[in-house]
């Protein structure tokens, strides 16, 4: 009987990390450069949040979109000089992980479904 135990024992922590590997594994890598201010979260509701920093900003936007589970969110900013009309890039560059379905739903959003074609 103690035998029986111990194998099942090992079983499942066999399989709960082989589980976690390929949850992992499945995570796909998105990055992109905002317009200086004609993106859908420079817009209401998300410049009243009370924090509306433009990473709250993304981050609420994508929430009310489906896509909660944001991995290594970073905004990184490059020294190029751009024009300031909303249209124009910014020089914020912002990059993350999620699923492959959170990915699939970003792919009908703008403006990411133009990014990830």
């Amino acid at each position: 009987m103690n035998i029986l135990k111990i194998l099942a024992i090992c079983t499942i922590g066999f399989l709960s990390c082989e589980s976690e590997d390929a949850v992992n594994g499945e995570l796909l890598s998105v990055s992109f450069k905002p317009t200086q201010c004609s993106e859908l979260w420079d817009k209401e509701p998300y410049t009243s949040l009370a924090d509306n920093s433009r990473e709250n900003r993304i981050k609420a936007f994508l929430k009310d979109k489906g896509i909660t589970n944001l991995i290594d969110f970073k905004k990184t900013t490059d020294s190029n000089i751009y024009c300031q009309a909303c249209e124009c890039p910014s020089n914020d560059n912002f990059s993350f992980k999620v699923s492959q379905s959170d990915y699939e739903k970003l792919k009908a959003i703008e403006p990411f479904k133009t990014i990830l074609k």
